[in-house]
């Protein structure tokens, strides 16, 4: 009993004098697992802060602030690389719009005023006053403003095709517009009959810009939202609304005032604008009754281009986008007449050779062009070209070339011209068109 009780003892000793060693904190304590026996809460708290604080300052933590400042720093790298070329577009296209924004202003300071809105409604006001009569004198009143008495019937004439032939501004906003109308009209017994072309002269105001017609400066609108332009008050008590071409500025748009058209008179006929011939071509006698290669090309090339008899594109030069007509329209072609630019003196060239490659000559070729039994004519011009011994189709061109120095038409007048009026259109012509 007694060596027991010492035994016990002694283990109760040695436990008061030895307490339980604590766990060390290491340079990886952060990391490592929690101790397995904590003798007191208390205590296990303020050790586990020690390790915490002294890890803080230790080389492993400090690694990795730095791993994770490194991430931080490349990700903001890659985003300015990313965002590099957007930045980039984004100052381009600011700059590109603060250098628009003066020369936009000066192409509207410079706007020519266009003379398509009152040509169009002079053609619908000359069209509306020809098929009017005694009971729709208001058919007129979306043109002309003050209402007129007609006596003739109504539809007993129409216009079966109307053409603007002169547009002439009086002053800023106000036009004389000349209209070609042909003329259907009824006999007493009902007998439609061609009347032939009579020509009106339309007096239009234009309330509108000037790609309009008119005078004012884009965005000048008045505080009631219409154009500060002066512009005609109807008298009728129905309402008018002056029709606009395709394409107006709605009423709606600030920046651009509604284009409104109002005749001042009516209608009034004139003389056809004088007539005249042109100016001389150049081209030199006539050489289609020789039969030389630039014959045979040019009248092989017509039967292909016309009929579809052959191959075209035996006879043009490589790169010539030239296509035959689909359908042909036209059985058969003759070569009536043909004239170069070569000025040698008739009778004197009797030269049937090819010249030299790259020579080239200018042609002004006379067709009669066969269908349904009937010839009509035809005139092209054409530019060939010298390439491997034959003569090739270079060029279909849009339109004759004209001799050196003539800078328009010649006047051709007959009869006496008339005195002078304010429209150069009011020229007589050798046959004056009677109503």
């Amino acid at each position: 009993m007694k060596r027991g009780l010492r035994l016990t003892n002694k283990k109760q000793k040695n436990t008061e004098q030895a307490p339980p060693p604590q766990p060390k904190a290491t340079r990886t304590s952060r990391y490592a697992p929690a101790p397995q026996a904590v003798p007191d809460v208390a205590d296990a708290e303020t050790d586990e802060l020690d390790e915490l604080d002294e890890a803080a300052t230790g080389w492993q933590q400090t690694t990795i602030k730095m791993a994770g400042f490194t991430r931080l720093v490349t990700v903001v790298v890659w985003i300015l690389v990313v965002a590099g070329p957007l930045l980039a577009f984004l100052a381009v296209v600011v700059a590109g719009s603060s250098r628009a924004t003066p020369t936009t202003r000066t192409g509207q300071a410079q706007t020519q005023p266009s003379a398509t809105g009152p040509s169009g409604f002079a053609e619908l006001y000359v069209a509306a006053y020809l098929a009017a009569g005694e009971g729709t004198e208001e058919d007129l009143l979306p043109y002309y403003s003050e209402l007129v008495s007609l006596s003739n019937k109504p539809n007993s004439r129409h216009a079966t095709s109307v053409t603007t032939v002169a547009a002439e501004q009086i002053e800023k906003g106000y036009w004389a517009v000349t209209v070609a109308a042909r003329i259907t009209a009824k006999d007493k017994d009902g007998k439609a009959t061609d009347q032939g072309l009579h020509y009106f002269r339309v007096a239009v105001q234009v309330a509108g810009t000037p790609a309009a017609g008119g005078a004012a400066e884009p965005g000048s609108l008045s505080p009631s939202g219409k154009s500060t332009a002066s512009a005609r008050t109807t008298r009728s008590a129905k309402p008018v609304v002056s029709p606009k071409p395709s394409g107006s500025a709605a009423t709606t748009a600030p920046a651009a005032p509604a284009a409104l058209y109002a005749a001042t008179s009516l209608p009034a006929e004139v003389n056809a604008p004088a007539s005249a011939s042109h100016g001389g071509l150049a081209y030199g006698s006539d050489r289609s009754a020789r039969n030389e290669p630039v014959s045979d090309t040019v009248s092989r090339f017509f039967a292909a281009y016309l009929t579809g008899q052959g191959e075209l594109d035996r006879y043009i030069s490589p790169g010539l986008q030239v296509a035959p007509i689909v359908p042909a329209p036209y059985r058969s072609t003759l070569i009536t007449g043909l004239r170069d630019d070569q000025q040698n003196p008739s009778g004197t060239d009797t030269d049937d050779t090819v010249p030299a490659d790259g020579t080239t000559r200018r042609v002004l070729v006379s067709v009669s062009a066969t269908t349904g039994g009937q010839d009509y004519l035809l005139t092209y011009a054409l530019t060939l070209s010298t390439r491997d011994g034959r003569w090739e189709v270079a060029a279909l061109e849009s339109a004759p070339a004209l001799a050196a120095g003539q800078a328009g038409p010649v006047h051709n007048n007959v009869s006496p011209a008339p005195a002078a009026t304010s429209d150069p259109s009011a020229d007589s012509s050798t046959d004056p068109v009677e109503d």
